[in-house]
């Protein structure tokens, strides 16, 4: 933490000055500060001078700078805009239809699926259409799935289709993969195995995690932090590895695994993150490293 102390007082603290890797700079207005912090000039873990306490504070802890990205903060996320809403009778509820196109896997499986989320109802699906959704983010596998013989909806991960080995056994189909295999994302990126300790910001709160896999576009990170959905920003400082000096990102939340419900907001959830913004020097190294470490 940085020892000297900055004197200067004022009376409402609307410019701060900021403490990172031993160097001061500004004061900067606080405005200032949340679009550095935005754009991964400067990371949660950089310090502030906050001259209520009359000491250093991480950023991730400056009250004024919490207050301000809290006012900013979006009421909603935006809607998806890769469906299309539809009604189905005029007593329906809403019905976001996405039904891929006719095959022969289809011909002999002719279910009808619906997906549930909140308040919106997702579908008719065939089973590939399912999929073919998860794959593409359109719905996620704590959302509840329902098909005609069902007593009632089930969450997709605890349906007996909808497993991984299920999906597996799809994927591995030689048929499926020359027929179908747009069905299934292609990986931008090469992903390691590999394990670090992160420190997660979400605007309000700091969360302890792990990374356990890597690639040049995201990473795969157990966190401490129940509550963080698909679609939000957040802010990763990734600690050091051997060959991979510490970095920082903005990074979008892409996928939550389910886990079983709990009180627990601490419980540690697998979420997969897409990198938005960072230094392009830490980009050069993560590709150097995964590059690397593939290679082997």
């Amino acid at each position: 933490m940085p020892s000297m102390k900055h004197e200067t007082k004022m009376a409402r603290q609307s410019s701060c000055v900021i403490s990172r890797n031993g160097e001061n700079f500004g004061p900067w207005s606080i405005e200032m500060v949340a679009q550095k912090l935005a754009s991964a000039e400067l990371s949660v873990t950089d310090f502030a001078w906050d001259e209520r306490l009359n000491d250093w504070v991480t950023l991730m802890e400056f009250t004024e700078l919490k207050a301000h990205l809290q006012s900013r903060k979006p009421v909603a996320p935006a809607p998806k805009q890769s469906l299309t809403t539809t009604a189905t009778r005029a007593d329906a509820a809403p019905v976001l239809s996405m039904t891929p196109a006719k095959t022969t896997s289809e011909t002999e499986d002719s279910t009808e699926w619906f997906v549930n989320r909140g308040q919106q109802r997702f579908g008719p699906f065939n089973y590939l259409g399912i999929i073919k959704a998860l794959q593409d983010k359109a719905i996620f596998e704590f959302d509840y799935v329902w098909c005609e013989g069902m007593e009632s909806w089930r969450r997709i991960a605890e349906h007996e289709r909808f497993t991984t080995e299920a999906i597996r056994s799809l994927l591995s189909s030689l048929e499926l993969s020359k027929s179908h295999g747009d069905v299934f994302a292609q990986r931008r990126h090469a992903r390691i195995q590999i394990e670090s300790e992160v420190l997660v910001h979400d605007n309000s709160n700091v969360s302890q995690g792990r990374m356990v896999e890597a690639s040049v576009g995201g990473s795969g990170i157990l966190i401490q932090n129940a509550t963080l959905m698909p679609g939000q920003l957040v802010h990763v400082h990734y600690a050091s590895l051997e060959g991979l000096p510490a970095f920082n990102a903005v990074a979008e939340i892409v996928s939550k695994k389910y886990s079983k419900p709990t009180r627990d907001t601490r419980a540690a959830i697998h979420y997969g993150v897409r990198f938005v913004k960072m230094d392009t020097r830490a980009q050069d190294r993560i590709k150097n490293f995964v590059d690397e470490k593939t290679a082997v």
